[in-house]
């Protein structure tokens, strides 16, 4: 296997989207030439943002600076700059991990970069003036699916242009759980079309590529991609390509239950496509083979932590700030953001003056994304007593990114609208919340509900409500998640956001927070 090698060096902003534009447009006066490579249709870019992503580099653009209300201005803690820089080195421990040559990278629980930043997180908590600051360790229950190396290669041919070499889809991901016996598999491609609506084309025996284009983010087609596949294997496919019909061409970690499946960017998909089309007029489609290689494990005996400090209030009651640590590829916004704002808030809370009615426990809890290392889980069973004097849990998690619209991709000076929820709906909360938001302008949608996915799922036990605001935008689980994404204004709203909030029910009744 090759891939190590060919990896695709990871560009700047500006210089990614100058690629990916000089790609499209520069190799135009091959388009119908049957004789050249590849059949005239340009080859992907490899590794490459969404050009839309660009207008990021630009010292310029930025979502309108925070109202900060009188009384506030004491609240230095909680400025944007101040918590963007805890974002930028959050970070660069995903960095770090892809320098290192891995090629899922990220601060992944259960591998050295997540113990780095919970390491990092603690020192930053005790400095902060937290107490009983711990790195808690604990074992995973299951074991963890890892791809080490993998790729995907479509098998250069005479018949589909004089010169025509191999490709390497640089988007190439394996998706979750996937395992090829021998390490190796080579068929022909066959491009199916669009979910829901494929061609009559024979897939037996052959690798195909389904095409699906997300409504929001790549999170919201995870069953419609699983059904697609499905069908696809039922009528004899040997493999899947799930072409994610997005700008540039990115890496999408997501997905699982398709077989031997890869997920592969806009630009390596519409390539794909482009070749199958004029094959098939030319009479040869049977020219088209791809070799998808990949070298998986499955981990056992693996450990992660989860970063405990406690900002002591005037009533030994507790309220949980949780936010999870770990992240695929950059993870600027899933969630860094989050955690960055979680630090900002321990600092905040921290000092004399800003002593909470109610005791905090911070909680940057470890494997949301890894198997059997479940962060929130582990810390009720390790702090059975402090979990047990909970009167509410809140999570931090993709507060502050940029919106992202999912048809133009155009980026816009706003921050990311969020689902609010709050399992019990109890009016205090729901009024709390309406108030901070119409005094710090937080990115919330109007529509308020019960729903709080992830973290949150392993605190029910506490029998207390959990509160959280998230989306799964176009940049989710993407290598597009980057730090220039995150809006320094968005930051800043967050933190004064959950800080007011935070104060409010420290201060409430417990028959206000749980009528």
């Amino acid at each position: 296997m090759h891939s190590r090698a060919a990896l695709p060096t990871w560009c700047s902003l500006v210089t990614a989207g100058a690629l990916a534009g000089a790609a499209l447009a520069a190799p135009t006066e091959l388009r119908g030439q049957a004789s050249a490579p590849w059949l005239g249709v340009p080859l992907p870019t490899g590794l490459a943002l969404p050009p839309q992503l660009g207008v990021l580099a630009d010292p310029g653009f930025a979502a309108p600076a925070p109202a900060i209300p009188a009384g506030e201005e004491s609240f230095t803690e909680l400025e944007g700059w101040r918590v963007q820089g805890y974002l930028e080195s959050i970070v660069g421990f995903s960095k770090r991990s892809r320098e290192r040559g891995e090629r899922m990278w990220g601060r992944v629980s259960g591998l050295p970069d997540a113990e780095q930043t919970a390491a990092w997180l603690a020192g930053r908590f005790a400095a902060a003036g937290l107490t009983h600051v711990e790195m808690q360790r604990y074992e995973a229950d299951a074991e963890m699916w890892w791809p080490e190396d993998w790729e995907a290669r479509v098998l250069g041919h005479a018949d589909l242009g004089r010169g025509s070499e191999d490709v390497v889809l640089g988007s190439a991901v394996p998706a979750r759980g996937v395992q090829i016996p021998g390490g190796v598999l080579t068929a022909p491609l066959v491009y199916a079309g669009d979910i829901g609506d494929f061609a009559d084309v024979d897939v037996r025996g052959s690798v195909a590529v389904q095409r699906i284009r997300p409504s929001s983010g790549a999170f919201s087609q995870r069953a419609a991609i699983q059904e697609g596949a499905q069908e696809l294997l039922a009528r004899g496919a040997v493999g899947v390509l799930n072409y994610i019909d997005q700008p540039g061409n990115m890496h999408v970690r997501d997905f699982g239950g398709c077989g031997i499946c890869f997920n592969i960017g806009g630009d390596d998909g519409a390539f794909l496509r482009d070749v199958a089309e004029r094959a098939s007029r030319a009479g040869s489609e049977n020219a088209l083979h791809v070799r998808l290689e990949l070298d998986a494990s499955i981990r056992s005996g693996l450990a992660a932590h989860n970063v405990v400090g406690v900002a002591a209030g005037e009533s030994d009651e507790v309220i949980i700030v949780n936010a999870h640590l770990d992240g695929w590829y950059d993870a600027a916004g899933d969630n860094g953001d989050g955690l960055a704002v979680q630090l900002a808030l321990a600092r905040h809370f921290a000092r004399p003056e800003n002593r909470p009615a109610r005791t905090l426990v911070f909680v940057a809890s470890g494997g949301h994304h890894s198997a059997g290392l479940n962060g929130p889980q582990s810390f009720v069973v390790m702090n059975p007593e402090l979990a047990g004097r909970a009167v509410l849990v809140l999570n931090l998690e993709h507060v502050a990114q940029y919106l992202v619209d999912p048809d133009s991709w155009e980026v816009r000076r706003e921050e990311q609208p969020m689902g609010w929820g709050v399992t019990n709906l109890a009016p205090f909360l729901v009024d709390l919340t309406d108030r901070g938001v119409e005094r710090y302008g937080f990115a919330l949608r109007p529509d308020y509900g019960t729903s709080v996915p992830g973290d949150l799922g392993r605190y029910d036990v506490l029998g207390v409500p959990r509160v959280q605001a998230i989306h799964a935008g176009p940049l989710y689980h993407t290598s597009a998640d980057v730090l220039e994404s995150i809006s320094v204004g968005g930051l800043e709203r967050a933190a004064r956001f959950y800080a007011f909030f935070i104060d409010g029910v420290a201060k409430a009744t417990r028959e206000q927070i749980d009528p």
